[in-house]
């Protein structure tokens, strides 16, 4: 553009009234012309909307309901800001874990032994929301979060924990709706398995991806059960019984051991 605006046509491209051609021609020149942006009224109350609408946007972000309900029970704004930035793939795990703690459910119901599907659903669905809750693999905002004074073991463990409490919450519920469910122990024989499948793959995170890890041991628990299963003279179940929750608790303790000493030399 080698003409530069006259007061008429900075006057009429300042009140939107150019066609779009012009429009187009204006401000391509204006980006280079100090003069000719000098003809252009300054809207004073439009920069100052403006700039209260950004500040509001970059200096003021507002809480999603997450956040809101972490802050109000007593949260720390960094922490609650991190346990709300969870990676979408675990959003899509608790929509997974209610249709599948629902179909344990329908079938603990309605078909013979229907109970043994929850028995091996149950202590795996903490573990999977812990491989899809921190890693380089889920996260998209790992390679970010990697180099923060919250990465690593704290980042982690933050995760895990916000995690646990959906799906133990959500596992308890199921359980209290199984037909068996006639106890407070009939409604908990889960729990230990689960707790100590998850401080497992945590344990094992130290030489694999915590992703890797969770796999790991959620395969050997699936296994252990069908092979119980297959030989028929075991029933599957003998691993969650009475009598076999001191084993799980005795691991239990000493798998937190483990992770106690990792965050203590880490």
């Amino acid at each position: 553009m080698s003409w530069h605006l006259t007061p008429a046509q900075a006057h009429e491209y300042a009140h939107h009234r150019s066609d779009d051609v012009t429009a187009m021609s204006v401000e391509a020149h204006i980006t280079r012309c100090a003069p000719c942006r000098d003809l252009l009224p300054d809207d004073e109350a439009w920069l100052a909307r403006s700039w209260a609408d950004l500040r509001d946007v970059v200096d003021r972000p507002r809480r999603g309901p997450v956040e809101f309900l972490l802050s109000r029970l007593g949260v720390g704004e960094g922490t609650a800001k991190l346990l709300a930035a969870t990676p979408g793939l675990y959003r899509a795990w608790l929509l997974a874990t209610v249709v599948v703690l629902a179909a344990a459910l329908l079938a603990a119901h309605h078909l013979p032994r229907g109970s043994l599907m929850f028995a091996f659903t149950a202590p795996v669905v903490p573990l999977v929301g812990v491989a899809l809750a921190y890693g380089r693999g889920v996260d998209p905002a790992h390679a970010l979060t990697s180099v923060t004074p919250l990465s690593g073991q704290r980042l982690l463990f933050l995760r895990t924990s916000a995690v646990l409490v959906p799906a133990l919450t959500l596992c308890t519920a199921a359980a209290l709706l199984l037909p068996s469910a006639r106890t407070p122990w009939s409604a908990v024989f889960w729990l230990l398995p689960a707790l100590t499948l998850v401080a497992g793959s945590l344990v094992l995170s130290r030489w694999l991806p915590l992703g890797a890890a969770s796999t790991v041991v959620g395969t050997l628990w699936l296994t252990a059960l069908g092979a119980l299963t297959a030989s028929g003279g075991t029933e599957p179940l003998q691993l969650l019984a009475p009598q076999a929750q001191a084993w799980w608790a005795g691991a239990l303790i000493a798998l937190v051991c483990a992770i106690a000493w990792r965050v203590r030399t880490a």
